[in-house]
């Protein structure tokens, strides 16, 4: 599978995504739902820390793809919606994300702030694509 990440210079370039990304050759592409930060019972790890909830996001983002028989290094597209986002936070998501995405290739991604999620507590919610 050949994987590409392109950043036109006519676009900003980002320090840990990538503008385009193309596939050709994949053999499967994995969709994993929206995940949050919270245990196999649905209960919320870490009520109202940003920081907290997008490290065990990353981690749940994880283990679902583990489970389709992909990795964190597969990833093609990531989406992430923040409760309430500050510009000043997009520094230290960026750093914390950055640990888990392939250095690279970085997927393309998007970061959305938004007024609230699912559950009371929730800051943050992931969901992504992966192509192998």
């Amino acid at each position: 599978m050949e994987r590409l990440a392109i950043n036109p210079p006519e676009l900003f370039s980002g320090k840990a995504f990538s503008q385009t990304f193309s596939i050709r050759g994949h053999e499967r592409l994995v969709f994993v739902s929206g995940q949050v930060d919270c245990d196999a019972d649905g209960k919320v790890r870490h009520p109202d820390d940003l920081e907290a909830q997008l490290a065990g996001t990353l981690e749940n983002l994880d283990i679902a793809l583990r489970a389709q028989g992909a990795s964190m290094r597969d990833l093609v597209a990531v989406t992430i919606y923040v409760v309430g986002l500050q510009p000043e936070q997009t520094a230290r998501i960026r750093e914390i994300r950055s640990a888990w995405f392939d250095a690279e290739r970085p997927p393309a991604v998007t970061l959305l702030g938004i007024e609230r999620l699912a559950f009371p507590g929730l800051r943050v919610e992931i969901d992504i694509i992966a192509a192998q």
